[in-house]
This record gives C-alpha cells, structure tokens and sequence, in this order.
C-alpha cells in the first residue's frame, strides 16, 4: 500500500477517500465501528479494519467492496434502529443498479491502487508474499532434524552445515525464492534458538513444527509445549491457529478447529501400506511482535510433506502467481491470515492450488473471520474427524 517513500500511493489514498465519504456523507453520518457491524454479517470485522481501509493502510477485498455497494445502494439499509446489510435477492431493480455502478466504480479504484502498489515494488512480478524492501535482512528459522546424518557434525571430515536442518525441501523452496525476489537482502538460516539473539528481530520466516512450537503462544499446542525461546514468543496469539494434538495410532498428530460452536479435526491420509497419499499443511502471518514494519511467516504441517506443500504454495512457478492472487482477492493487503490446506502427496508433496475448491479446508483474517471452507462430497467425512 506505500509508496516509494513509505506513504500510501496517490490511488490508495482517492480510494481511501471514497470509503470514508461514503460512510459520512450517504443518508446519515456513521461511526466505524457501527459500520463495521454492519458490514460484518456473520463474520467478524473490527471497527481497526475500517480505519486501515480509510487510511490506505490496507486494501478491502473485492467482497467488502461488494458488501459496500450492496449497503449504500439502498437507504433501507438504514430504515430500522439497527443497521441492516440486506441481501442480493431483497433489492430492487433500481437498487441493484445503483449496486452495480458503485461496486464498478470502488473496483477500479481498487484495481489501479493494486497496480500501482505492485509497479512499486519494481520486479516486474505481482506483489509477492516473500517480497520485503530493500536491504531488509530475512531470518529463516528451521528446527534441527531428530536424526541428523554424520555429516551434520562439525567433526565428520565432509561436514555439511545444512545437513543438520529438518524439513529441508520447503527450506530450499523457500530460500530460493526469497532471494530470487529479494536479491539486495541478508538471508541467514538458523536454528529455533536463533530467535532469542538479534536475528529474531529481523523478517522471520519460521519452517516446521518444532520451529512454530518455539514461536507460538502453548494454547495453540496440546498437551505438553517446550518453554518460549528467552520467554518470547513471535507469533501473536490473538490469530486462531488451529490446534496441533498429537494422536497414537499412527504415531502423529491432527489439527483442531473451531468456527464459532463448530469444532472440525483434520489429519493425513494413508493407504494401506501405511504411506501419506494427502497431508495437511498451515501458513501463517502476522506483524512482528517486537519490532514494528518486520513480520513472522509461518509454515507447518502434520508431516514434512504437509510444510513442503505450504511452502510450495507460493514458491512453484507455475502456482504461485495464482496462489498470491487468491491472498489479494480473498484477505486484501492484511498481514494477518491463516490458512489450513489439503496437501495432496504422490511420493512427495504436490503443490496446492488455493484457488481450487477443496484445497483450503479453513481460513481466517481480522477482515473475514473464521470460516470452513467448502470440501467435495468425496472429501468430506475423510479429511474431518468429528
């Protein structure tokens, strides 16, 4: 959303503007939270959000921009004591093309402040989630592997530093593409308890599960959680992530989450030889808890598979462009989601396609709030355990 002096672009800023008249000036002056609340519909959205929109702090996703169109389009949105986001099928004819024009008319300007924001960035590429300004150090963090080979020792006569790392596919993934986006960037790779000395405040991006159990809050974990690194942990706790609970048979563990009432869990699938044919597989943002303009990424899975795949996400050529438009187009510009995804495994992981139904199973934003998302007839009752 910033400029190339840190401000927001000149077509941020007239969208940001539009937002706000609409709110202050269409049939009666409302508050940002009221319109929060209204807007919000069954999912949560925070008065902040609202700010962040008029503030070109963050792009609204096209379907807040939809949910806008639809309440202003109409003054019965604010005939009764509360206000009411009507529905597609209870407008008029006259409403809803007075909806149409004005979602056109708030699309555009969100579509020339996107363009204008990725031109920014100057690779020539839309805007990548691995993408961070200039010079700015990156610290990819990945626990040690539980059976490090010989050569991972400093003694062996053919040692070999990054032999010591677990989950090393989506570690170099993830490392080749952060410098390929990156190439004016420190990248430094470090064990969990690197996080305690000065390269924890750098960019994090945080690999596996050992490494995420290091950097997020133990409710997230159950029943038994290692101690934070130096008390700390960098990942903010206020972000839903589903719960890893480890199981016996087999030997591993499965995901826990909750939309409102609704607890779903979701594990890997095996054939009958015992090998993974689907795994799960998590990523995560937020901002840095301790240093302002950083960020954490995360990356995990109930396998190694499940991490590759998250990591392939936006590391494939040829899904990763799609994949970072889904982000755009579903979470807007946040920097703070979830998304909990079926991994599909042939031997090793295939990369997820997020825009394909069935692939996201949950997801979550301070702008869209918890939700499932919808899984094939063939899926359901597999993946979900409960």
């Amino acid at each position: 959303m910033a400029a190339g002096n840190g401000e927001p672009s000149i077509p941020a800023r007239t969208l940001a503007e539009r937002l706000r008249d609409l709110r202050e000036r269409e049939d009666r002056r409302l508050t940002q939270a009221e319109l929060a609340r209204a807007l919000g519909g069954a999912g949560s959205l925070s008065a902040t959000v609202v700010s962040l929109w008029e503030n070109a702090g963050r792009l609204p996703t096209k379907q807040r921009l939809d949910a806008y169109a639809r309440f202003f389009c109409t003054s019965r949105s604010f005939a009764r004591d509360e206000l009411r986001l009507l529905a597609d099928d209870e407008l008029t004819e006259r409403e809803q093309q007075r909806k149409a024009d004005l979602y056109a008319e708030l699309l555009a300007l969100r579509d020339r402040a996107q363009s204008t924001d990725e031109s920014l960035l100057g690779t020539g590429q839309p805007s990548s989630i691995w993408y961070f300004p200039d010079g700015e150090a990156v610290s990819i963090v990945c626990p040690e592997a539980s059976d490090p080979p010989s050569y991972a020792s400093l003694d062996h006569l053919n040692y070999t530093s990054l032999a010591k790392f677990a989950d090393l596919d989506a570690l170099l993934s993830v490392v080749e593409q952060v410098k390929a986006v990156n190439p004016k960037s420190t990248i430094r790779i470090m064990l969990p308890e690197g996080l305690a000395s000065e390269f924890g405040r750098q960019h994090l991006i945080i690999i596996g599960g050992a490494a995420v159990q290091a950097a997020v809050p133990p409710r997230a974990y159950a029943p038994k959680v290692e101690p934070p690194v130096n008390g700390k942990f960098f990942f903010d706790p206020a972000i839903p992530l589903p719960i890893a609970r480890p199981i016996s048979n087999p030997e591993t563990h499965l995901y826990d989450c909750c939309v409102g009432d609704e607890k779903r869990e979701f594990m890997s699938l095996r054939d009958s030889s015992g090998a993974v044919t689907q795994d799960i597989g998590l990523i995560g943002r937020c901002p840095h808890p301790f240093v302002s303009g950083k960020t954490v990424t995360m990356l995990s899975g109930i396998t190694s598979r499940g991490v590759n795949g998250a990591a392939l996400c936006f590391a494939h050529p040829e899904v990763r462009d799609r994949n970072e438009q889904y982000l755009r187009d579903t979470f807007g510009s946040t920097d703070r989601f979830c998304i909990l995804m079926q991994v599909p495994v042939l031997n090793e992981a295939i990369r997820p396609e997020l825009w394909r139904a069935g692939t996201i199973l949950y997801e979550w934003s301070d702008e869209t709030g918890a939700r499932w998302k919808r899984l094939s007839l063939a899926l359901l009752g597999v993946y979900i355990r409960g």
